[in-house]
């Protein structure tokens, strides 16, 4: 597993998805949040996959999973990632910063 850097942006991103799902069912969020988790594993592996489409920030990488996105940038020594933001892929993205 590579190196995972949570910003707290992320924490609290990772808290509202669940807030918003355990709404309906705590058990789903849970499950939901679990996965989104795991993916950071799969992005900490794997620190240059995913698109560069914000233009003002060449290091940022935005990755997909279901109706999120993923906005996280490689660490310096390309060895996990900073994640940044988890956000609902209906949110504009290109003005997240």
């Amino acid at each position: 597993m590579g190196q995972i850097i949570w910003r707290q942006a992320a924490i609290d991103d990772l808290g509202k998805i669940y807030d918003y799902i355990a709404q309906d069912s705590p058990t789903r969020a849970s499950r939901f949040t679990a996965e989104l988790t795991d993916k950071t594993i799969f992005l900490s592996e794997n620190p240059y996959v995913g698109e560069n489409k914000l233009p003002s920030f060449p290091n940022i990488r935005v990755f997909p999973h279901k109706n999120y996105l993923f906005i996280f940038e490689p660490t310096e020594n390309a060895e996990g990632i900073e994640l940044l933001r988890i956000i609902h892929g209906a949110q504009d993205y290109l003005n997240w910063a």
